[in-house]
């Protein structure tokens, strides 16, 4: 089989499967040496940027909230937008290939896809759902105390803010 930048060497991936002893050991290092060279080290910093910008809006939108559950928040759902990113590339690799020639390269796609990208976009979601109800309830009690302290009146599209919140919090 044909090593692609979709997938580990091959020699990587038998010396992994195996149960035990130096060799995995040693595959371990060869993967992650694998994987450091795979980084497209643009989109981090892009990722890196985007990440800020939006922290800090959150934090000023909700100055009580901890730092930590915005902060989470944010690399959870840039983790995810980086594996999405990620698909991208390989669905651009996947409609250069040539059928039948590239076969291989199209299982290892389709293997890399179910094996690697499903689970990961899967894993972000979940810590996603766990932190969005938090930063909601933190939007609500700033909103309550914002009722009590008789602030200005809310602009006129807070209506479709709250239906937008109630909807996300019925997904979650």
């Amino acid at each position: 089989m044909q090593t692609s930048s979709v997938m580990p060497p091959e020699s990587v991936l038998r010396a992994l499967s195996k149960p035990k002893g130096r060799e995995v050991a040693k595959a371990t290092g060869q993967l992650l040496s694998w994987a450091a060279s795979q980084t497209d080290h643009a989109l981090i910093e892009r990722s890196v940027n985007l990440m800020r910008r939006a922290t800090n809006v959150v934090k000023k939108g909700l100055p009580e909230t901890d730092a930590q559950l915005i902060g989470g928040f944010f690399a959870n759902l840039l983790d995810l937008w980086e594996t999405g990113q990620d698909l991208d590339k390989e669905l651009r690799k996947l409609t250069k290939l040539k059928m039948p020639r590239d076969r291989e390269q199209l299982e290892d796609i389709l293997t890399w896809i179910g094996a690697i990208q499903i689970d990961m976009a899967s894993y972000w979601i979940r810590e996603l759902k766990k932190d969005l109800p938090k930063l909601s309830k933190a939007l609500d009690s700033l909103e309550r105390s914002s009722v009590r302290g008789k602030q200005k009146p809310h602009p006129p599209n807070t209506r479709r803010k709250a239906k937008l919140k109630r909807s996300l919090r019925a997904r979650a």
